[in-house]
């Protein structure tokens, strides 16, 4: 493989091509009728989308300009799952009207559904609502063991199903002729990313779907799994308990099941790749100082784990070990310091940071923050690279800028 610039991210295509089929397996052996959606959101990387859209998943998208984005890549309206709590009207109108998926998550949605309810009286509307749940009190074991799991203030997104908003939705749904509530969306994000929250979820669908008389056409699980660690579970061991919960109530043969992973998907196989550039000793501590910087793995300044592994330029059984060096960025910002390694052989100018699992948010949330965004490689099955995308230069970044009048 030729030796490319660093910084940069690399996505491994065999091991993408892993996980996709991992969760195919275990949607089609646990339950089989089935809709994976890719959460654009989680890394909005063109040719990442159009490789997904190529193995048969639909889009997931959060805001017009994702819809936009999924269109321009060969989507088409009825392969579009649209959530979120800031939605556009018109995409909104255009995907229900093809056949797509919408799961209602604000107030004004409902309003929206009763205006096209008589503004189409000959249409049949099938609409979703994601659910808001108190998953403290659904796993109490779990929210005892792990605090950080589950916020006091509890998930902000979706109808409450504890103080009535889920049924008065449902309700006022219902009174339309020619709408009908068939879909539930669990979507909820916790640090566990435990088997047992997704069970808990999938009972909920269950309880929700009997306590209001509910017909689903599918039940959305939602992301938020663990992927690309061979020491967590993965898409088997969780849709094995999704589909365990929810086979007490449907019938796969008419309720689809859709998962939305994103961050789970596309781990393992994701990549961001720097160089050693200097090395400098400050009163006994010694900084590492590198081409890549926090900005591209962590901008909101939240992590302080990076899984990671080196590559060294030279035979490292002739190099000393160091008591303590601190790998930093590129930047000129203190704050850019990424890790610490004690007692490790010493790094010098040329080796190899590569942080591995990076390709979840990091990428897509990447600012344009001294340096603009870093190149994407793709590394082929075959062992040849495509160029995803280019380094961004300054004729990137100048682009719908004026600086000049008149």
């Amino acid at each position: 493989m030729k030796q490319l610039q660093t910084p940069f991210f690399r996505i491994k295509e065999k091991d993408l091509r892993y996980d996709i089929e991992l969760l195919k397996e275990a949607l089609s052996r646990n339950w089989g009728n089935y809709i994976a959606a890719y959460s654009v959101k989680t890394n909005s990387l063109p040719w990442l989308l159009t490789y997904l859209k190529e193995q048969g998943f639909y889009a997931e998208v959060v805001s017009r300009t994702e819809y936009d984005l999924a269109l321009r890549l060969g989507f088409s309206s009825k392969q579009i799952i649209y959530n979120g709590p800031i939605k556009d009207k018109k995409v909104f109108e255009t995907v229900l009207l093809a056949g797509g998926y919408i799961n209602l998550d604000s107030n004004y949605e409902l309003q929206w559904m009763e205006e096209l309810s008589t503004l189409y009286p000959n249409r049949h509307f099938r609409i979703g609502l994601r659910v808001n749940c108190d998953l403290a009190s659904l796993c109490p074991q779990e929210a005892m063991s792990s605090k950080e799991s589950f916020p006091l203030e509890g998930g902000r997104f979706g109808y409450c199903y504890e103080n009535g908003v889920l049924e008065t939705a449902i309700r006022r749904l219902s009174s339309l002729s020619n709408v009908w509530v068939s879909g539930l969306h669990l979507h909820s994000s916790t640090q566990s990313r435990s088997v047992q929250v997704f069970g808990a979820l999938a009972k909920m669908a269950v309880k929700i779907a009997k306590e209001y008389e509910l017909s689903l056409d599918y039940v959305d699980m939602g992301g938020g799994y663990f992927g690309g660690r061979d020491d967590m579970p993965d898409y088997r061991d969780y849709f094995r308990e999704i589909c365990r919960e929810l086979s007490a109530h449907f019938d796969p043969q008419k309720t689809i099941l859709i998962a939305e992973p994103g961050v789970s998907l596309i781990s393992r196989a994701s990549t961001f790749e720097t160089t050693v550039i200097d090395v400098k000793d400050i009163r006994g501590r010694k900084f590492v100082v590198t081409d890549g910087s926090r900005t591209n793995l962590n901008p909101l300044v939240t992590r302080h784990v990076y899984p990671h592994h080196m590559e060294y330029i030279s035979d490292t059984s002739v190099r000393n070990s160091v008591p303590d060096q601190w790998i930093c960025g590129a930047t000129c910002m203190e704050y850019d310091k990424l890790f610490e390694i004690t007692d490790e052989v010493e790094l010098l100018p040329g080796d190899k940071i590569i942080y591995d699992t990076a390709g979840g948010y990091t990428m897509c949330l990447n600012p344009l923050f001294i340096n603009y965004f870093p190149a994407v490689y793709i590394e082929r099955e075959d062992g040849s690279v495509f160029t995803a995308r280019d380094p961004w230069t300054n004729e990137e970044f100048l682009q719908k800028n004026h600086w000049i009048e008149g």
